[in-house]
């Protein structure tokens, strides 16, 4: 068994629905493109239970983890701002800072004597406790820079299945580093009222891409 704490990073692709202009409207942008950027921090537990794991699977672990992750948007789109001096606001930068739960299965081989690849399929549910609005002036009432609208509702964010690839190297007995690449099966994220979404429905990403580095410890087994 071990524990690991790790800092990973991922890269997506968004479109996102434009529900402000009317349809009839002038110029009208039926939706908006971005990049959403997703990084944080996780600690895990990685254990064999010998009830499910016998000698032949040796190779197989189970994953347990909890962690912070940030979700920032990078998309230009209308929003619902608190104010009173303009109809619509507009930004380009929000993030959900969240909460996040993971559990995954773990394949390690050695490929030498101080190294071993491992895969590990994870699935992570981020639940956000503060989201960041930052209005932004591009353009005549379009809002302003700074003055971010801070909310703390307690939100279920969306979901990740995640498929990690990395080369470990032993440092020692009981430490090793590890650098991942990680590709995202599966996302999607809650859509925000704020934005005259519909919050029973989900956004998914065209494309993401990420990785990450871990360092893990090495429980001494009994003998």
């Amino acid at each position: 068994s071990s524990l690991s704490i790790s800092v990973p990073v991922i890269y997506s692709k968004v479109t996102v629905k434009n529900n402000w202009s009317p349809p009839t409207a002038v110029h009208r942008i039926d939706q908006f493109n971005g990049i959403a950027t997703g990084s944080g921090i996780n600690l895990n537990y990685s254990f064999r239970p010998a009830f499910i794991f016998k000698n032949r699977y040796k190779h197989f672990a189970i994953n347990v983890g909890v962690g912070y992750y940030s979700q920032l948007f990078n998309i230009t789109r209308p929003f619902d701002y608190n104010s009173f001096i303009y109809i619509i606001y507009y930004t380009n930068y929000y993030v959900y800072r969240c909460l996040n739960l993971s559990i995954g299965l773990t394949y390690e081989s050695q490929i030498g004597k101080n190294y071993f690849l491992n895969s590990t399929l994870t699935y992570y549910r981020l639940n956000s406790f503060r989201q960041d609005y930052t209005p932004t002036y591009s353009s005549p009432n379009r809002g302003f820079d700074g003055f971010t609208q801070i909310n703390y509702n307690n939100i279920y964010l969306g979901d990740i299945l995640n498929l990690t690839i990395g080369i470990n190297r032993k440092l020692g007995e009981r430490f090793s580093l590890c650098l991942n690449m990680m590709i995202p099966l599966y996302t999607r994220w809650r859509n925000d009222k704020i934005f005259g979404d519909d919050p029973s429905t989900f956004t998914c990403p065209s494309y993401s891409l990420g990785g990450s580095i871990s360092v893990a410890y090495r429980f001494v087994e009994e003998k």
